[in-house]
């Protein structure tokens, strides 16, 4: 995959290159006759390739610190994650006082990216677009059960880890899809 400069360097060449012929064209030209009217400059049409380029770049730009924000987003969601290990299971906990499981997930989020998510597990579970487990990103959302009605939400932390507000460790804890599978996941960043 192309850097961003090298990218950028090799556009530049390229828009250089095409100046060059489009001079070298305009230069060999035979002198126009009043009769045969005006002859359009090269360059307008170099100008026009040149931008288009710009633009192109600038898009390839663009999509690269989305990319780059996205996985900063993700790790803060997981480092505020692990910041509430070992608080208390709390039903109805939506505070480092005590969490249970949409109240965990709400106040990661909140306090990692400021974006407000639904109350409940059920609500949550329908944010975003459906992604595989085997696709899984950090920050993923997981759910037990179904699609508008889950019982259980946690999120994914990486390595085959989430990080949820557990009912039977009583506590935010880490824990492996072997110790408690997830059903399906959504990811809403």
């Amino acid at each position: 995959m192309l850097s961003y400069r090298s990218l950028s360097k090799r556009v530049r060449t390229l828009v250089l290159a095409c100046a060059l012929s489009a001079t070298m064209v305009a230069m060999s030209a035979p002198a126009a006759h009043a009769a045969e009217g005006a002859i359009t400059s090269p360059f307008t049409e170099v100008e026009t390739f040149a931008d288009e380029i710009k633009d192109y770049v600038g898009s390839v730009a663009d999509k690269a610190a989305e990319k780059k924000q996205r996985k900063a987003d993700r790790k803060a969601v997981v480092a505020e994650a692990d910041k509430q290990l070992g608080v208390p299971y709390v039903y109805g906990g939506t505070t480092p006082a005590g969490f249970d499981c949409s109240g965990f997930t709400r106040w990661v989020f909140e306090h990692a990216l400021g974006t407000s998510l639904p109350r409940t597990a059920a609500e949550q579970s329908v944010l975003g677009k459906k992604v595989s487990l085997d696709d899984l990103v950090p920050g993923d959302l997981l759910f037990w059960g179904g699609a508008g009605d889950a019982y259980h939400v946690g999120i994914y932390a990486g390595d085959g880890e989430y990080i949820h507000a557990s009912t039977g460790g009583g506590r935010v804890m880490r824990a492996t899809f072997d110790y408690f599978a997830p059903d399906f996941a959504r990811r809403i960043m």
